[in-house]
């Protein structure tokens, strides 16, 4: 467990490269005492902006192994720079009420936050997927090296996000996507219960008014799952790729013409 220790520097960020927070690494797959730290800060942030007396030593050991533990293991797409976020807009009661400052108090703020409308909105402004610029028009050889990249990023990380279905599309019309019919409809009910799962737990009354239509919506049509449903398909291939020891094989197509996006 790390322990409190005190220094004459204050605290220092160095120069983020990443332009948009969610192209940050997620933070359980960072260094445990870099995402510690960075609790740190903002848990004793927290403290202070509320105008409650911080624990005393032993007890914040304990607070920030805790909580730093609790990200690193319980919420996958959180990242280290959204931390001061999640805190700063929970400890302002936006995630609702909540009694003193805890390991349960921190973690209502997580969740709040990753289900937060601002989270939601936070993920569509992501850049498009890192297609080959200034063109608007990709050759094949091109949609092979982005789906290459994107399987390189799957086995650093364990997922890779597929924003707008571009690599799922592109290998299924290079007929690689091996999954049945049958399998596909099953990947499909996986994103309808992932999707239910997340609506189950509305912040307040005006989003669980919000989630009862999105519930209903769920019910009548596919159309918001299928991408999800084809994020999952191809989470699953590329772990099947990495499972066999294989890599991403194209069939040669000298002929290849340029398609448009």
């Amino acid at each position: 467990m790390n322990e409190l220790t005190t220094t004459n520097n204050g605290l220092s960020v160095s120069k983020n490269e990443v332009q948009h927070v969610l192209q940050n690494q997620p933070a359980f797959l960072q260094d445990f005492n870099s995402v510690y730290n960075e609790v740190l800060a903002h848990v004793v942030k927290s403290f202070n902006h509320v105008g409650f007396r911080l624990p005393e030593k032993k007890e914040m050991d304990l607070l920030i192994n805790e909580v730093t533990t609790s990200i690193q293991t319980n919420y996958k797409t959180l990242r280290k720079e959204e931390i001061s976020t999640a805190f700063a807009k929970g400890i302002r009661g936006e995630y609702g009420e909540f009694m003193g400052l805890s390991v349960v108090s921190f973690e209502k703020f997580i969740i709040g936050y990753l289900a937060s409308d601002y989270r939601a909105n936070l993920g569509k402004t992501l850049p498009a997927a890192e297609l080959p610029a200034p063109s608007k028009e990709l050759t094949r050889q091109d949609r092979i090296d982005f789906a290459k990249i994107a399987f390189e990023k799957f086995k650093q990380t364990g997922y890779y996000n597929d924003l707008g279905n571009i690599v799922y599309a592109f290998l299924d019309s290079e007929k690689l996507i091996p999954f049945t019919t049958p399998e596909k409809f099953e990947m499909l009910e996986e994103a309808r219960k992932a999707e239910y799962a997340r609506l189950q737990n509305p912040l307040s009354v005006h989003e669980a008014r919000r989630f009862n239509i999105e519930i209903e919506g769920l019910i009548n049509s596919n159309e918001k799952i299928i991408p999800q449903s084809k994020r999952i398909a191809l989470n699953r291939y590329f772990k099947r790729l990495q499972t066999g020891g294989l890599e991403l094989v194209f069939a040669e197509n000298p002929n290849s013409q340029t398609t448009q996006l």
